[in-house]
């Protein structure tokens, strides 16, 4: 009971300190930031440049498949069972390895894109940060996530942001 007391002594005696504290409130469309960047044309480019390669790839597997389809076709009634029944086996495991390697160039894209961004989030980040100890700010919200639903009190620090990575 006295441990008790005690502590709702401590605590009551640092509310008042809290209190006095102020709460400096920032936001940011890091999204819009992000588009800003000098450094997102080039990573674009070579987004585009790396999934052109990849469907390039698909679509040469695409057209083996397609002729390979034709041509059982065209000699269909010339087979024999055992014929047909390799070229079905050959047809389907081309079909196996077009969805292996399209879920692989999905894979390679995505490991792709997070390769160029992730220098250019780290970049925010440190402005950010940055921004907001220089201009004493207690919390800055991202808006583009969605999750900030009200943020009449606080004040957007973009411009700030942007002039402190030279952007206009």
């Amino acid at each position: 009971m006295k441990n008790l007391v005690l502590a709702a002594g401590l605590l009551l005696s640092t509310v008042p300190a809290l209190a006095q504290t102020p709460v400096k409130l920032g936001h940011i469309d890091r999204q819009k930031l992000m588009l800003v960047l000098p450094e997102r044309a080039k990573a674009e480019t070579q987004m585009q440049a790396f999934a052109k390669t990849l469907d390039d790839r698909l679509k040469a597997m695409g057209a083996e498949y397609q002729t390979k389809v034709a041509d059982a076709q065209a000699k269909a009634e010339t087979m024999t069972q055992t014929e047909k029944e390799m070229v079905v086996r050959e047809i389907g495991e081309l079909e196996q390895r077009i969805t292996a390697a399209q879920e692989k160039a999905q894979e390679d894209l995505a490991k792709q894109e997070e390769e160029l961004l992730r220098p250019m989030v780290e970049k925010t980040n440190k402005a950010i940060s940055d921004v907001a100890n220089e201009n004493n700010f207690t919390y800055i919200f991202d808006t583009s996530t969605g999750f900030v639903l009200f943020y009449d009190k606080g004040e957007d620090i973009l411009p700030l942001v942007k002039t402190k990575l030279g952007i206009q």
